[in-house]
């Protein structure tokens, strides 16, 4: 009896095993016919709907907004920044034309007072020689004509010297600054 009795649990037990397997199959083949009747054709729908939204609105308004953007630098950030060079370059060509002035005005000083030097130089030679106590007379003259520059308010060559190299200090200063506005 005890064997009847578990045979029939047994078979009471296949028998709810086989139900479950037909209903999960039932379920499984309904939730796939909903799927290709209904899910299926919707997400198609979707799709071509959101592709034809893109090309009508979306892609229509990103060329907008790139035409706009085009606009609107031609129109003003062109403008302004041809504006912004103008404003720099103005008072920069002013200051380089100045600072290109003086230097040239400075180089021609240091060559006159050269000339002017070396012909002191010759002249002085030239009389030192005729005087009995040349070497004396020759250093003293020299030293008398190397504080010629100082006496008669002439820059010597060591201070043309320091205001080239300032100036050229200054114009590369000037040039700096203005790559820093243009960048």
């Amino acid at each position: 009896m005890a064997k009847k009795a578990a045979k029939k649990e047994a078979a009471k037990k296949n028998v709810i095993v086989e139900k479950i397997q037909k209903t999960s199959e039932t379920v499984s083949g309904k939730i796939k016919d909903y799927n290709e009747k209904y899910l299926a054709k919707t997400i198609e729908k979707g799709k071509d709907t959101f592709k034809e939204y893109n090309q009508k609105y979306v892609a229509k308004n990103i060329e907008k907004g790139k035409e706009t953007f085009k606009e609107y630098n031609d129109k003003y950030v062109v403008k302004s920044i041809e504006k912004g060079k103008e404003y720099i370059d103005g008072p920069y060509k002013k200051i380089s034309k100045t600072v290109d002035e003086v230097l040239a005005k400075g180089r021609d000083m240091e060559k006159d007072a050269l000339k002017k030097f070396d012909e002191a130089v010759e002249k002085s030679k030239k009389f030192m020689y005729k005087i009995p106590m040349v070497e004396t007379v020759e250093k003293k003259v020299t030293d008398s004509l190397n504080s010629l520059p100082g006496i008669i308010n002439m820059p010597n060559k060591g201070e043309i010297e320091k205001l080239t190299m300032a100036m050229q200090a200054l114009n590369t200063s000037i040039e700096t600054l203005k790559k820093q506005k243009t960048v």
